[in-house]
């Protein structure tokens, strides 16, 4: 059975509160997951080259949001 899961996209004056180690210069745009059950499941972002970063954290970067937001819900 497949989840159903909501990406918002997270406007920029919020991004400081995100972001850990990933200067904000870097960021083209951030989004918001949320579960099947509506719970907030972390935050995803993108950067100008095009990776995907979990919860502003530089160490580790995914090539897409899909995958991106798959390790997410996962935990």
């Amino acid at each position: 059975m497949d989840e159903t899961i909501r990406i918002n996209f997270v406007s920029k004056n919020k991004w400081s509160e995100v972001l850990q180690g990933f200067p904000a210069e870097q960021i083209n745009g951030m989004f918001e997951i949320r579960n099947s059950n509506g719970l907030v499941a972390g935050t995803i972002c993108e950067s100008l080259e095009g990776r995907y970063y979990i919860n502003g954290q530089p160490d580790i970067e995914y090539a897409s949001l899909e995958i991106a937001a798959g390790v997410l819900l996962k935990g």
